[in-house]
Parts: structure tokens; sequence; C-alpha cells
């Protein structure tokens, strides 16, 4: 206990993210975004989760490096302008020490790559009989355009002394950029809460809706999106999508961000599949079994001046995540208006 509280790492509520230094670059009129919570490449079909129900912590090495294989070419596949990664590891026990950053950016060169921790424990005690261990974890953006700026911006959630020792310090990967134009436009990338009452996730939306509506004020438009452990407005779960005693997404409280503010998302397929069971499970006794729960918590949100044009949830059969990609289009109206003229 008193080696994690030394080692506790302190966030400032704002950090400037080193990222490989380049000239500042045009963002284009039109824009293709991906969001996807790549499961630290641990949390393939075959897994199951001690905190939503399941008992494992990690899968095997050769299974890790074999998802992370097949998320940098669904990645390459997806042939995204701007992609927000979530639970990247970068020295964690549970991906075997796996430095999963390095090996994005070894991947993507023609990208900039910008990371931010959102997770960074000496050690994490639990489950008793496997204990996670250490964990680096965080964020990762990839743009094929080079930002203005990256910083880390901290949430106000937090979880009370000791727990917080072993827990995630949520944040938001926000990136700035210019237009042809001049306008500035914001692209961030977030990951929520998830195992809390509800209360942390309230007041990270609270927080998020004052800033973005602060900006927005000032002229920035911007796109945020990610895995917001919630589901969106204009979504309904089913009664089995929150019957999960262990993790229950709650609906975004859309009126912290003002009018203007769009969600968008894909109704039509799931972007997340509870692991309280393996998806693809091997029954010992030959009966099949009931694959678990999904439901919908990866979806972007965006303010006055952004028109969506079309946005997908990629069907990937969660076999190498627990999440499935999302990928979204969009075409930035005053940049767009301005070129036409």
């Amino acid at each position: 206990m008193g080696v994690s509280w030394i080692a506790e790492y302190r966030p400032d509520a704002r950090e400037t993210v080193i990222y490989d230094t380049a000239e500042p670059v045009f963002l284009p009129d039109t824009l293709t975004v991906l969001s996807w919570n790549i499961g630290y490449a641990g949390l393939g079909d075959d897994m199951d989760f001690f905190y939503d129900g399941g008992k494992r912590v990690r899968d095997s090495r050769r299974r890790t490096l074999e998802n992370l294989r097949d998320i940098v070419a669904e990645l390459r596949k997806a042939d995204a302008d701007i992609m927000l990664l979530q639970e990247v590891d970068c020295d964690s026990h549970r991906s075997y020490g796996i430095r999963e950053v390095d090996s994005l950016r070894a991947a993507f060169p023609g990208y900039v790559l910008s990371f931010a921790y959102n997770y960074r424990a000496w050690w994490v005690p639990i489950p008793l009989r496997s204990p996670m261990g250490r964990v680096g974890s965080g964020l990762v953006t990839l743009s094929r355009v080079v930002p203005l700026q990256a910083q880390r911006v901290q949430y106000p959630s937090a979880f009370p002394f000791p727990v917080r020792l072993f827990n995630l310090k949520r944040c938001l990967l926000a990136l700035q950029f210019r237009t042809a134009d001049g306008d500035t436009v914001l692209i961030g990338n977030t990951h929520n809460t998830a195992y809390d009452a509800g209360g942390m996730r309230d007041a990270e939306m609270r927080f998020l809706g004052g800033m973005l509506r602060r900006d927005a004020a000032r002229g920035v438009v911007s796109v945020v999106g990610g895995d917001w452990n919630q589901y969106p407005p204009g979504y309904t779960p089913s009664p089995e999508e929150l019957s999960n005693e262990f993790f229950v997404p709650q609906a975004v409280d859309s009126q912290v961000f003002g009018p203007g503010f769009r969600f968008a998302y894909d109704d039509s397929a799931p972007s997340l599949r509870y692991l309280d069971a393996p998806w693809t499970p091997v029954p010992e006794d030959g009966e099949p079994r009931q694959r678990p729960q999904t439901t919908l918590t990866d979806f972007f949100l965006v303010s006055p001046g952004v028109r969506v044009l079309s946005v997908r949830t990629l069907p990937l059969g969660f076999r190498s995540s627990d999440h499935n990609p999302v990928v979204m289009r969009v075409v930035f109206e005053n940049t767009a208006d301005a070129g036409s003229q």
C-alpha cells in the first residue's frame, strides 16, 4: 500500500502531450474518423473478464500478439484520417509488457501518434488469485494531419482512497487543428468511467459539456469520439442490456452539451459485448451456450458546424477486442461553404 501511494499517478489538470514534431497541416474539409476500444489486445472472442463477472485477467501472449496484428490489419483496411483508440497498453502485466503504443507508431509511419495515460498503476492487487499487476495504458490518437497541439485533459471524477491507487484516472485526449479558412477544430478521444454507480460518469459529462460549450462560444468546432460506457440519446437498451450486475451502462445526459450538439451512432449493430463469458465459448458438455449480451457504448458527439455524412459500426464479430470499431465521415460546413464560393 505504501509503495502504491508513493508511486501513485498524479496527473495535472492539463498536460501537453509530446508527439512526433512536425509543422502543422490544415485539416481537410471532409474527414473520416474511427473510434475503437482495442481492449489492450487481450479481450478477444475467447476471453471473459473478472470485472464483468468472468474469471480471467489476461489471455496468452500468443493470442495477445495475434489480436494486435489483427487490430493493425483492420485499422489499415479502414484507412481513416484520424483514429481514436482506447485501452492501448505500453507496459502492462496483462499484455505481457508488449509496447502496443510503439507497435502502432511503427505500423502507421504516415500518422502523428499522440498518447495520454488514463491507467498507470504500480500494482493492481485484484483479483487476489491472479492479480492484474502493473498497468500502463491509455488513449492513442493517430492522425494523418499534424495538429497544432495535443493535450491530456483530466476529468474531475475520482475513486476514493485507497481504491484510486489501483484504478483509472480518466481523461480526454484533445487535439487542436486549423482549417484552411482559419477555423479551429478540436478532435477529442474519450474513455469514460465504467464501474461506478453513475455519479462519476455524470461528473465527466458535466465537465466535458462545459468545456465544449466554452469552446463553441469562441468559435471552436469539435468532434469527440470514444468508449463512453454509456448509451447515446435516442437509443433504448433492452432489459437484457441492463441486467448485468457488474456493468450497467447509463444514458448520456445530452442537456449538459447545449443546443446544436448532436450524437452520431449506428444503432443497427452493437459496438460492445459483455465479458461475463467468452464470445465463442467451448462448452465442456457439448451443449451450446448463449452468447454474452451486446450493447452500444461507442459513438461520436459533434458540435454545430459539423455535418455527419455517415456513421457505421464495423461488424468484426468481436474477434480481437470486446468492442467493434465505429467509423464516421463528416464535413466541416463553414470550411466547405467558404471553399465553394
